[in-house]
């Protein structure tokens, strides 16, 4: 005899039915919060860098909070060369992550 489990009904009780939607949402919640091979640790906290055409850009706070420095330190540094910023619309700027390594290496040097 063949099993066609397309038409089979399931009954399930409303108690069982929120512990199920619960712990599908606890999975789910759960894989959000699991870091991706793409963030970055720093300090404790998970960075997540923004990804354009395989390329990694940084916020201005992340790249602060990366460099340990304030965000003042970072306009003065894009004004000066050192470490340039790319502007996205009115308000947002990013920096390049590769940039961001180079500059915690010591191996960026624009204004000099």
């Amino acid at each position: 005899m063949e099993s066609n489990l397309a038409n089979q009904l399931v009954v399930v009780t409303k108690a069982d039915y929120e512990a199920m939607v619960r712990e599908q949402a606890h999975r789910e919640a759960a894989a959000l919060s699991e870091p991706k091979s793409s963030d970055i640790t720093c300090k404790g906290e998970v960075i997540k860098p923004i990804m354009c055409n395989g390329e990694r850009f940084l916020h201005r706070k992340d790249t602060a909070k990366m460099l340990d420095v304030g965000l003042p330190t970072l306009w003065r540094w894009n004004n000066e060369g050192r470490l340039k910023a790319i502007k996205v619309g009115a308000r947002k700027v990013y920096y390049r992550y590769d940039d961001v390594l180079a500059m915690l290496k010591g191996e960026l040097n624009y204004g000099e």
